[in-house]
């Protein structure tokens, strides 16, 4: 039974560690936000949290979770982005009337994510500054060992 005690005593203390890490490191790195996946009917589906942008991904991390791991990562070549629109007279009762709605469509998967003027701005400009799939940088090291590579078997 002791043994039991102290089990759940060190899996309690290993959650607010996590949590206090998590709240501490995302909360100094990110931007504040709010995400729900669509299709969603009236005000429901909401979710705090924070995004990070880590080169080509963007990452969604929930308020509300422990895992030291993104929640959703979104990566930008992949990632379409639409006009942005009003918070309705439902979202005005839980958000802040200077934030704006924009939608994201993630291979066929769309969301809505809430943020303000700034985010937004930051968030249109790195989807926009993605290099087209088609340019992606060609590695000479490889191409050259694939063309040679028939004649060194010789």
């Amino acid at each position: 039974m002791e043994f039991l005690f102290w089990a759940l005593v060190c899996l309690a203390v290993l959650a607010v560690l996590l949590a206090v890490w998590r709240f501490l490191t995302l909360r100094s790195r990110g931007q504040s936000i709010l995400l729900r996946r669509l299709p969603a009917s009236g005000v429901h589906g909401w979710r705090h949290g924070t995004i990070r942008y880590n080169g080509d991904d963007l990452e969604y991390f929930k308020l509300r979770s422990l895992s030291p791991l993104a929640d959703r990562v979104f990566n930008r070549q992949h990632l379409d982005f639409h006009e942005p629109r009003q918070l309705s007279e439902g979202e005005e009762k839980f958000m802040s009337r200077d934030l704006s709605i924009a939608t994201l469509c993630d291979d066929g998967t769309h969301y809505e994510i809430a943020l303000d003027q700034h985010g937004l701005m930051a968030l249109t400009a790195w989807v926009e500054s993605a290099p087209d799939i088609r340019h992606e940088r060609i590695n000479h090291a490889a191409l050259r060992d694939r063309i040679t590579r028939g004649k060194n078997g010789k």
